[in-house]
């Protein structure tokens, strides 16, 4: 018979806690949003960035990405909030239901929760996002006179690479299943209003309310949902741009930024970025 092996307790020394991280419950138009709240660990007011998610995504991330960001900000000394769109993740609210502009009125209020809190220096807030989250970023940011710096992971510019299918469900040519199906994101069916919303947005027109305003801007060169021509489209529209702006492609990267070391190095550059413009 075997001998059971005792377990001992090792005397190695515990990891220095760097962060206070907490559970928030915020509430847009009567319905609750959820998100997670990362402070550093510091006896004065901080920077803070909120993050914004992608479509049908949620506040963890694919790869956990977002709180591998999280707790890198919170690192340097920058605060961070995680939350959930309506519809998405763990709040309130359906996905076929949600348009464009409540995530940009989510991302306000989220963003008006930062500028609030004791531990804030509201003068030193960022904003990012990543796909469909960049863009209501970028909105959001355009609305508000108190986003300091703004980082986007792939956002896209326009719906051209979706225009076909768009035309065959904005104009009913096609039957219910088939229009369900091609408004399928990540296994959620979107609506037609928030498609309308998404591909009726000029960006190039976005862009003008923050040319005093850094932006930095990924984007991975397989990107074959958002692809890499939508990444020069931006690097045109911040030409005339008075403050500073970074332009970095990842060779190796998808969409979903699924190439581990390329992760890595989109979180130390967006890391980087709001530790130098905030």
């Amino acid at each position: 018979m075997l001998k059971q092996k005792s377990v001992t307790q090792t005397n190695a020394p515990a990891m220095k806690k760097f962060e206070d991280r907490e559970s928030l419950t915020l509430e847009n138009q009567g319905q609750k949003i959820f998100a997670i709240f990362h402070r550093p660990i510091v006896q004065k007011k901080t920077p803070a960035v909120l993050i914004c998610h992608g479509l049908a995504g949620h506040k963890t991330g694919r790869y956990r990405l977002y709180v591998a960001l999280s707790e890198r900000l919170a690192q340097a000394g920058i605060a961070s909030l995680r939350f959930d769109f309506r519809g998405s993740g763990d709040s309130e609210g359906q996905f076929a239901e949600i348009t464009l502009e409540d995530q940009i009125s989510d991302a306000q209020v989220a963003l008006n929760y930062l500028m609030q809190a004791p531990s804030i220096d509201k003068k030193r807030i960022g904003l990012f996002g990543r796909s469909v989250g960049g863009v209501v970023a970028i909105i959001a940011a355009g609305r508000s006179s108190g986003v300091k710096s703004l980082g986007v992971w792939a956002p896209l510019f326009d719906g051209r690479q979706w225009k076909s299918n768009w035309e065959l469900v904005k104009n009913n040519s096609v039957t219910a299943a088939q229009a369900e199906e091609l408004m399928r994101v990540n296994g959620q069916t979107s609506n037609k209003a928030f498609l309308h919303q998404l591909f009726s947005v000029q960006m190039n027109k976005e862009l003008d309310p923050i040319k005093n305003v850094p932006f930095l801007h990924l984007h991975g060169e397989k990107d074959l949902v958002v692809d890499i021509t939508h990444a020069g489209d931006y690097k045109v529209g911040r030409k005339d741009a008075f403050a500073k702006s970074q332009f970095i492609l990842l060779p190796n990267s998808d969409h979903d930024f699924s190439y581990v070391p390329e992760q890595k190095l989109a979180i130390e550059d967006t890391v980087n970025w709001f530790k130098e413009t905030l």
